[in-house]
């Protein structure tokens, strides 16, 4: 089921008058709330329910089969479900591009063995509750969080319908505590979160959708358009893949609003950043900070030299390349961020307000290129596709004009709207305008996103991840 469908207009409101029906029995609400997320989930395909059921039973029963202590007992069980967890998504994500690598590389010792491709279905959302699942046994080992006896809490921690298919990645010292406690309905936060949930329907169908058709039409063949048209493109993707991404966050946080339950922020305007460390400090932050804390920091994080954290923050990008992605071309643009990263790591750290402003404009413009640049490599169909753009760029007529088309009459407008509410979670959260003003704004919206959904209907990009 997705966010952007008459059909989550119609599951929404039911789960939200049953769930708050309920409220007075807590244990009810949270089975309830469950049984909402299977059917959430199963909504794609009923068949893959069985993989989540098994990363919950087995997360649940590993930490309760802890003492507690960080004995070789405790380390034995932490380990055996984290390689549990991993070999399902390596088996599910990875199993063909180890296939395809491997072949490949024989092929360079004149060995050319002829081995199937398996067709195997990716399960929607899996990396990220995967993920999630992880970061509880780490947790319970540590001792930072209990091991919780309450089954179904535990079902609804990872299975939460707002941010199971695509994030946030909560914790479960966040997370887990909001199932284990009666909620009261509270209207401000409700009022917050349908906001939230309208803005990032804009996001989604109005600028992404839209920006999306262009991309794909400038991708399709390379060789038919200049280098600026490319650099365009690249340009373009940025802002679909954010707009895209943050849209959907921002659905997912604003549904969850309306049950009361909050999640962390996913994304804090990261165009406006001043430098690629301050860009990688707002994008993506779930994922960020869990390769933070069960990745980086285990491997000694900034604690030793600057050679070693160098090396620390280059095996933590590399891998959220792969994280995104069973393809080389993942893995490049994972590495290259990672080498971006590497002269804030050996040169004297900057202190940098909180927002930028009018003056640092310049800054923020010239960040964003860089990452907009590289994350060509993260649209590109393969390493031979990514050679195609980069040939272009490289090597292709300068002379051609970029075919903006209408994307430039989204993008202005976007972007000008998210840098005047900058200092805000969402630029809707508290609008300084009479009642009146507001609600021409909000109906505004809801028309510009029937219009931009009649003749397109995309899938969030994320999903496949």
């Amino acid at each position: 089921m997705q966010f952007d469908t008459y059909t989550y207009a119609l599951f929404l409101p039911l789960v939200f008058f049953i769930y708050w029906g309920l409220r007075r029995h807590l244990k009810w609400q949270n089975l309830f709330l469950l049984i909402a997320s299977y059917v959430f989930y199963g909504w794609w395909d009923w068949k893959m329910l069985g993989l989540i059921v098994l990363t919950s039973v087995s997360t649940f029963g590993t930490a309760l089969m802890m003492r507690g202590d960080r004995s070789r007992h405790d380390r034995s069980w932490t380990a055996a479900n984290i390689v549990l967890n991993l070999g399902i998504l390596a088996v599910f994500k990875y199993l063909n591009f180890m296939r395809d690598s491997f072949v490949h590389l024989l092929g360079l010792f004149g060995i050319n063995p002829d081995w199937p491709t398996l067709h195997i279905l990716l399960p929607v959302g899996i990396s990220f509750y995967t993920f999630q699942a992880i970061s509880y046994t780490i947790d319970v080992y540590r001792g930072e969080v209990k091991p919780t006896r309450d089954a179904v809490a535990f079902g609804v921690f990872i299975a939460f319908f707002p941010q199971l298919v695509a994030g946030p990645i909560e914790r479960a010292t966040n997370l887990l505590p909001q199932f284990l406690r009666k909620k009261e309905f509270d209207y401000d936060t409700a009022v917050i979160g349908m906001r939230q949930i309208l803005w990032g329907l804009a996001k989604k169908v109005i600028v992404a959708d839209s920006v999306g058709y262009y991309v794909d039409q400038l991708l399709y063949n390379p060789y038919y358009y200049a280098a600026p048209s490319m650099i365009w493109a690249g340009i373009l993707f940025a802002v679909q893949i954010y707009a895209d991404f943050s849209g959907y966050s921002d659905i997912a946080i604003g549904s969850a609003r309306l049950l009361n339950i909050k999640l962390q922020p996913n994304f804090r305007y990261p165009f406006f950043s001043r430098n690629m460390k301050e860009l990688w400090q707002r994008w993506h932050i779930s994922l960020m900070t869990w390769f933070r804390h069960y990745v980086y920091f285990p491997l000694g994080g900034s604690r030793c030299s600057k050679w070693r954290t160098a090396l620390n923050v280059m095996i933590v990008f590399a891998l959220s390349g792969l994280w995104h992605g069973a393809d080389w071309t993942f893995v490049i643009w994972g590495t290259v961020n990672g080498l971006l990263l590497l002269p804030f790591v050996f040169l004297p750290r900057k202190r940098l307000s909180e927002h930028a402003t009018w003056r640092e404009l310049p800054q923020c413009l010239l960040t964003f290129f860089l990452f907009a640049m590289v994350f060509i490599a993260f649209r590109a169909n393969g390493i031979t596709h990514l050679g195609e753009i980069c040939d272009v760029i490289v090597n292709g007529s300068w002379r051609q004009r970029p075919v903006f088309g209408q994307p430039i009459f989204y993008i202005v407008p976007f972007f000008i709207i998210e840098w005047l509410g900058r200092k805000q979670e969402f630029p809707l959260k508290r609008l300084p305008f009479p009642t009146v003003v507001r609600w021409i704004i909000y109906w505004g919206l809801l028309a510009g996103i029937s219009i931009a959904s009649l003749d397109r209907n995309m899938q969030f990009i994320y999903f496949q991840f």
